[in-house]
């Protein structure tokens, strides 16, 4: 109790302490940002600041803007800071970034220093794309360990480069935290096969590394930059109530194992390329997601509502590990184009041929109301040991010939928007309140959620985020 009241006492008395200091120049906000003492706020004078270099590495400091969203960062801003606990709000990065080159926007680094346990959050980044659309740089590159990135605005990136990207070093568990953010216009300029993510959480090289990050409450929304607006490569990685809207693209687990898939909202607004989550790897569970409107099966085999992919014999670390012991439960799917869950998926790669190995299906509801036509499951390569049992396949001319699923007409059944499906009987099938326990995967996800985020992940099975609920707080 007693070290308890002086660590009260010492961070009133350090607040007390604290100065904030009102800057109008990049060299003064440069100065003080590293000579500040903890719990200093630097805050930049509104206006207009073209290439503005800012540098810093500090501990518990705040940099932010004199009003929320009236500090622009034009031409070839970039900011890079290091230390522990400083925080970064309320600045605009826009009309620039052509000759950026490879350089960051937003760097969680300066001098080869991480920044940990820091903060940005109510900033925007707006169509700050280099001259050159192939060349390759990112808008936020996340280094060290526990730090967020939160109701930020990343609209209208066009040239190569993940919007988003975690750095790992192959050994340190990075834990932090993306949440509430609006990831909007995401385009592919360059006419480019690859590299165009709106987030990626790894590399190929580090994909063995525990990352245990967690995604959670984001909007994607005319993501169209590539297959994967998401592109996991890490373990243990937690994927907790994001809303995609309206993208020619998916959420896929490419390298490594044991990520959660929960709660989350995926509506393809029929776009010919929308698509829900893809599984490589081991250990990877999807549950508690809403797949709607889902057109991407026709045309590719990845892009079914959920895709589970062949291993590649021998594979290298960039290539397709084998899946093992999927999960995909209590999962609802509603007016997708067939098959909404496809096993064994291949591309025109040599040796993929490795089929997956223990496979769970179950307690998914597969529904439709707008006369979609087809088998709701699809085994292109016959997987090891699957478990499929108690889904329910409701509509007129759905077909569900895979032992496991149980057919119905659909004659009578009835859906309230997003909240509930009733059948014929008006027994409740499906619902935002019914939310699935995660039992027996021990082990898979994040090991660690902020609280809050936990909560009301908690509240129920799915979540839809309006473009009003994410984003910087003075955009809403």
């Amino acid at each position: 109790m007693k070290s308890f009241v002086f660590l009260l006492a010492l961070a009133v008395y350090m607040d007390a302490n604290a100065t904030d200091h009102l800057v109008s120049s990049i060299e003064e906000a440069n100065k003080l940002l590293n000579t500040a003492k903890p719990n200093d706020k630097v805050l930049l004078k509104d206006g207009v600041y073209p290439n503005a270099a800012i540098s810093f590495s500090n501990n518990n400091i705040s940099f932010v803007a004199e009003h929320l969203g009236k500090v622009y960062f034009e031409g070839n801003s970039t900011l890079g800071f290091a230390g522990e606990r400083n925080v970064i709000e309320g600045f605009v990065w826009q009309n620039g970034g052509k000759e950026l080159g490879s350089r960051a926007v937003i760097e969680f680094r300066n001098k080869k220093q991480d920044a940990d346990h820091s903060t940005i959050r109510n900033c925007s980044i707006d169509g700050y794309n280099t001259a050159d659309l192939n060349t390759d740089n990112k808008w936020v590159s996340v280094y060290g360990q526990y730090n967020t990135v939160t109701a930020c605005l990343f609209k209208s990136k066009f040239n190569r480069g993940a919007t988003l990207v975690v750095w790992l070093d192959g050994k340190t568990e990075a834990h932090h935290t993306i949440s509430y953010n609006y990831f909007f216009n995401r385009q592919n300029g360059p006419d480019a096969d690859n590299g165009l993510e709106s987030m990626r959480i790894g590399t190929s090289e580090t994909s063995f590394t525990p990352s245990n990050c967690v995604v959670a409450f984001n909007r994607f929304e005319q993501c169209d930059g590539e297959i994967e607006i998401i592109s996991n490569k890490s373990w243990n990685n937690s994927y907790l109530h994001n809303t995609f809207v309206n993208n020619d693209g998916g959420l896929t687990l490419r390298h490594g194992n044991n990520c959660l898939v929960d709660g989350n909202f995926f509506d393809g607004a029929d776009k010919a390329k929308s698509y829900g989550v893809r599984f490589i790897g081991e250990g990877h569970v999807a549950i508690n997601n809403y797949f709607y409107h889902l057109n991407g099966s026709l045309s590719q085999s990845f892009r079914a509502p959920v895709t589970v992919v062949n291993g590649l014999v021998n594979t290298p670390l960039n290539g397709y590990y084998q899946v093992r012991r999927a999960v995909i439960a209590d999962n609802v799917f509603v007016n997708c184009i067939t098959p909404d869950i496809r096993i064994g998926a291949f591309s025109k790669r040599d040796g993929m041929t490795v089929a997956p190995d223990t496979v769970t299906i179950k307690n998914n509801l597969l529904f439709d109301d707008a006369g979609r036509v087809g088998e709701v499951y699809e085994e292109l390569t016959a997987p090891f040991h699957l478990i499929s049992k108690n889904n329910k396949a409701v509509g007129g001319f759905l077909k569900a010939d895979q032992k496991g699923f149980d057919l119905s007409n659909g004659k009578g059944s009835k859906r309230d928007g997003f909240d509930w499906i009733k059948d014929g009987k008006g027994n409740i099938i499906a619902s935002i309140e019914s939310k699935a326990a995660l039992t027996d995967n021990a082990g898979v996800g994040a090991n660690w959620v902020d609280p809050y985020i936990a909560n009301e992940a908690g509240k129920r099975k799915y979540s839809i985020l309006s473009a009003k609920e994410v984003g910087p707080v003075w955009m809403r």
